[in-house]
């Protein structure tokens, strides 16, 4: 067992050291960097909304120069963050897809973008001095609503990705899966691990069991049969 443990702890350090030398996520890194840096300098500049005191003048005045500063600034902030989010999601989803199946990573590349794109529109609205209590109230109110729709698919959603991540099993391994939501006890081959659905060849035919109780179960690692490993 501590072998196995050390093992998957081996893959996952060599997952990550080919992710971080690769150029495309070197590359993401350099925009994450641009993205922050737009975004000080706009709110150093006092953002679309500048002003500045006149000599005589009691009331501030618009320092224009400033706010267009800050607004190309914003812009910058905007292009790298996308470019960021899409240079995230493809190597990781590239990941993914060694791991598990295709339908895994463009479901988990999906999943990404999504929140990705949605953690730079807040910045942008911010820097732009759009009020975002009232966008994320809104969005709040709208996510509860869809949580409590999709309650079962989210959870296998979230499953799917720690089950990608943490790897306590990979295609092609043969495994005893026992987990009271499932009814018993199933042994069987792995053949695909999606973001809903563990698809296991078992004796009984092909079984998809879902990902939430798959992650919930307890999961090992077994020799196949003999009678599946010998050569006729």
């Amino acid at each position: 067992m501590a072998w196995r443990e050390r093992s998957g702890a081996v893959a996952a350090f060599s997952d990550a050291r080919e992710l971080i030398v690769r150029p495309k996520f070197r590359r993401a890194l350099v925009t994450a960097f641009v993205f922050v840096i737009a975004a000080s300098v706009a709110v150093g500049l006092g953002g679309i909304r500048a002003t500045h005191r006149v000599t005589g003048n009691a009331l501030p005045v618009a320092y224009q120069s400033h706010r267009l500063a800050a607004l190309a600034a914003i812009i910058v902030c905007a292009l790298a963050g996308l470019v960021t989010i899409r240079l995230v999601a493809n190597e990781i989803a590239r990941l993914a897809r060694h791991r598990g199946s295709p339908a895994a990573a463009s479901a988990l590349r999906l999943s990404i973008q999504i929140i990705g794109y949605l953690i730079v529109l807040i910045t942008v609205l911010g820097l732009l001095a759009v009020k975002v209590e009232s966008v994320l109230l809104s969005g709040a109110i709208g996510s509860v609503v869809l949580g409590l729709a999709a309650q079962q698919s989210l959870s296998n959603a979230f499953a799917g990705i720690v089950l990608l991540v943490s790897r306590p099993f990979t295609v092609g391994d043969y495994i005893t899966l026992r987990a009271g939501a499932l009814g018993g006890q199933y042994d069987g081959q792995v053949t695909a691990i999606t973001l809903m659905f563990t698809l296991i060849d078992t004796q009984d035919g092909p079984m998809s069991m879902p990902n939430a109780a798959v992650l919930a179960g307890a999961t090992g690692r077994r020799q196949p049969p003999v009678s599946e490993t010998m050569q006729p």
